[in-house]
């Protein structure tokens, strides 16, 4: 009966053990997915400020240009 008992209860932890590992591993993956996740946004975010700097860079070139153009058409 105790030998019963005993095989019992180590099945037990084993069972326990193996759900504990697969929810440490499962855990993991989402944590690693989160923080990519993070990172590509991130990213994305980086990406978008390099966009406006040339955007506003463009932006006050043509209107440069255009100060030019109407100057030189002022004075003909």
């Amino acid at each position: 009966m105790y030998h019963e008992s005993n095989r019992a209860v180590w099945s037990t932890k084993r069972r326990f053990a193996i759900l504990s590992m697969a929810t440490c591993v499962a855990l993991s993956g989402v944590v690693a997915g989160s923080g990519c996740g993070v990172r590509m946004g991130m990213e994305k975010v980086d990406d978008a400020k390099q966009v406006k700097k040339q955007v506003e860079k463009r932006q006050h070139e043509l209107e440069k240009k255009l100060q030019e153009g109407q100057k030189n058409l002022e004075g003909q």
